[in-house]
């Protein structure tokens, strides 16, 4: 028996947007990177720069966004 809190779409939500975070920070970066490198003609400098960066972002907004979920469970 599930708690009352515990609500199933809840759940879903919060995969959704993991899952969204990961997918817009690598593809965002990515795609930022290859114009930027084809933009300035310095091949895998900022493809690699903006990629590292979107993955950085999206770590750190999936820390923002889980953090409320790892409270105490008194």
């Amino acid at each position: 028996m599930s708690k009352p809190g515990k609500n199933p779409m809840r759940a879903f939500m919060l995969v959704s947007t993991i899952t969204s975070c990961v997918l817009g920070g690598t593809v965002g970066g990515l795609f930022l990177g290859l114009w930027l490198d084809k933009l300035f003609g310095v091949e895998p400098l900022f493809l690699v720069s903006c990629l590292l960066f979107g993955l950085f972002m999206s770590t750190y907004s999936i820390s923002k966004i889980v953090q409320p979920f790892l409270g105490d469970d008194d």
